[in-house]
This record gives C-alpha cells, structure tokens and sequence, in this order.
C-alpha cells in the first residue's frame, strides 16, 4: 500500500478556503489604510520652511509621500487577491509580492516624511 499524497494548500479545502479568506482580509485591510492614510504623511512639511533642503520639503518629496502609497495600494490590493484566488501554483507568491509591495510603501513614506527634524 502506497500512502496517499499530502495534500496540496492550493485544494479546495476548507481550511485553505478559510486561509485565503483570511489573507485576502488582511490585504485588503492594510492596501485600504495604505490608500487612505499614508499619503497623510505629507503633512509632515507644515513646518518646513524656504530654506529647507530634506526631502519632505521639497515638492517632489511631498508628491512621492502622497502619490506612492496611492499607486501600491491599486497594484497591490488586485495582485495579492488574484495570488490568492488562482489555481496556479506560483500565483501564491503574488500575495506576498502584494504584501511587501505594501509594507514596502509605508517604509518609503514614513522615511520621506521623517527626514525634517
């Protein structure tokens, strides 16, 4: 007698099912406060003035602190749920690709916006 094979997260189990439900959540979650609060760090260049040179200060700094997490979060959130969704084997990294896309952003912007003293 042969053992039978393990099987595969990818099969329609229920708990792969709740796994992915549980993921997709979670990305979901952090792309929505990506989208909705991270650009917020541009506020971060209230107290700038003319004689600055930070990159908050300058207005490409403060375009790429709002306009980054504005863009990951619409790539991201599209990406990790078809990671998620797919039958395709490798499509699962997409899910992670998503998820460091998005911790990716909020690392950029919160160095961006904490390079004024």
């Amino acid at each position: 007698m042969t053992a039978a094979p393990s099987p595969s997260p990818y099969d329609n189990t229920a708990a792969s099912n709740c796994l992915k439900a549980i993921g997709g959540l979670v990305l979901w979650l952090l792309a929505g406060a990506t989208f909705l609060f991270a650009p917020l760090a541009v506020m971060a260049s209230d107290p700038c003035g003319p004689e600055d040179t930070q990159l908050i200060c300058t207005a490409a700094g403060q375009k790429l602190v709002a306009f980054v997490p504005l863009g990951t979060a619409l790539v991201a959130a599209p990406l990790g749920t078809w990671g998620l969704a797919s039958r395709w084997k490798p499509a699962r990294y997409a899910w992670v690709l998503a998820m460091g896309m998005l911790v990716a952003a909020w690392v950029v912007v919160n160095a961006i916006a904490g390079s004024h003293p």
